[in-house]
């Protein structure tokens, strides 16, 4: 709006007709505004700057209204309306209500002069009376339809909030915008009829005046429809051009960058603590392992110390372990060539048969002298002496084959006996068998084992297949 109270079209101000397009838009806005920006008239004398001060703020209030594609459509539908300047709440040509306040010059951004609260054309001034306007004519309608108690007026609430001005706490502005977006008239819109009450008394039958009513109550529905649009949409134009409004978006930008900032820094450390309790569990968990396996090597060398060992009883499993056997075997051969079959453990038993050889010995020399002594004297009805001597001999040989057949029964026993005993699952090898079975306790040999029975297990199954497959070829 210029000095003179004339109202200017947007697209005139921008020098662009009414079906340019959002590029041609933006490039006129920025041309016309690098032309009457402030700071490129400096030079200027005051009445000049003057003027282009006002023409700079209706180039940006034309940019602000074409550039948004809902609030262009509103202004192209109302736009000869707005060059007229309203009806400003008196009744029009149209046969709108007094009750209806027009809001249509204030879709324009020249109805007020700045944001400062001591201008009394301001901002916050212009439509704190805009607002009061519209409930009022609510409330007078309401009343002139026969009301009396305006808490039954469903929009009285409206009467609560007040636009306020650039240093209102932001609760109250944002009470006031949430009121208002919630918009509804009050109002019956009964001036909107087609067929007023005679006409419809005057029906011919009930059926055209039912028809009557139907046209009339379509009409009314479809004109408070409008009222609500019209002032959501005057609502929208006001809080897009609100200072408070835009701070409070800038702040609650800046806060959820922020708050995403934060959020990152605290993803980013719990990964990294994630990370390094991984590292400290995969350490400790080598480090249990290796005392582990040095655990069983070191059970493994007690039982085999053990083995060696004279005592008679292992010590490295749980309780008691078997008894050691003697006489075992041993390879190689003696000073006249023959094998040797015993251990050298068995000084006892060569003892025995030293001892069976001398006395042998002893009695073949006594047999001797008796047989001397029977050619001189011989004995009737005895034994002969020879016989004797080789019945003791035949004894002695068997005792020694008895002897040989235990020792050689043992040998066999202590070779049934695994040298090591393995474990297929783990592919490791062990020499005792309270070492193996310290191993099949362990955690890592029931993770090999479930692992090594998936593994049976899916073999079998391919091989059930191809038999399948084989019976059904």
């Amino acid at each position: 709006m210029t000095g003179t109270g004339q109202i200017r079209c947007h697209y005139e101000v921008l020098g662009i007709e009414r079906d340019a397009d959002a590029a041609t838009i933006k490039k006129a806005h920025r041309k016309l505004a690098l032309k009457h920006h402030p700071d490129k008239n400096v030079g200027k004398d005051e009445r000049q700057q003057q003027e282009s001060a006002a023409e700079f703020k209706l180039i940006q209030g034309a940019y602000e209204c074409l550039s948004d594609t809902v609030e262009r459509k509103w202004y192209d539908e109302h736009r000869d309306m707005i060059l007229r300047g309203g009806m400003h709440g008196a009744d029009g040509a149209d046969g709108e209500s007094s009750f209806l306040y027009d809001v249509t010059p204030f879709h324009f951004s020249g109805c007020y002069d700045g944001f400062d609260d001591n201008d009394p054309d301001n901002f916050y001034t212009v439509y704190e009376e805009c607002f009061q306007n519209i409930y009022n004519g609510e409330k007078d309608g309401f009343i002139s339809e026969g009301n009396i108690d305006l808490n039954e007026m469903h929009n009285s609430h409206l009467s609560e909030v007040t636009f306020g001005n650039s240093k209102s706490r932001w609760e109250e502005v944002s009470a006031f915008y949430n009121s208002w977006e919630a918009f509804s008239s009050c109002l019956s819109f009964a001036w909107v009829d087609t067929y007023h009450l005679n006409d419809i008394r005057e029906a011919p039958n009930r059926r055209i005046r039912r028809l009557m009513e139907d046209d009339n109550r379509k009409k009314r529905k479809a004109a408070k429809k409008e009222r609500v649009e019209e002032i959501y949409a005057l609502v929208q134009f006001v809080k897009k051009r609100d200072p408070r409004v835009r701070a409070q978006r800038e702040q609650q930008q800046r806060d959820q960058a922020r708050r995403e900032a934060q959020e990152k820094k605290d993803a980013e450390e719990r990964k990294k603590t994630k990370e390094l309790a991984k590292q400290q569990w995969k350490r400790q968990q080598e480090i249990d392992m290796a005392e582990q396996e040095a655990s069983d090597l070191d059970a493994g060398r007690i039982r085999l110390a053990d083995l060696d060992s004279d005592d008679e009883y292992d010590y490295g499993g749980k309780g008691k372990g078997r008894k050691k056997k003697k006489g075992r075997r041993r390879g190689g051969k003696n000073k006249n060539g023959n094998d040797n079959h015993f251990d050298d453990d068995d000084d006892v038993n060569k003892v025995d048969a030293s001892s069976d050889v001398d006395a042998t010995e002893t009695s073949a020399a006594e047999t001797n002298g008796l047989e001397e002594e029977g050619a001189k004297e011989p004995l009737s009805g005895s034994t002969p002496i020879s016989d004797d001597i080789e019945t003791e001999s035949n004894q002695l040989n068997d005792e020694e084959d008895n002897t040989l057949s235990s020792y050689s029964e043992e040998e066999e026993e202590s070779e049934e006996e695994p040298d090591t005993w393995r474990c297929e699952c783990c592919r490791k090898d062990f020499k005792s068998a309270a070492q193996f079975e310290n191993h099949t306790k362990s955690k890592k040999h029931n993770e090999k084992f479930k692992q090594y029975e998936k593994k049976l297990q899916k073999e079998a199954n391919k091989r059930a297949v191809e038999d399948l497959m084989d019976e059904i070829g």
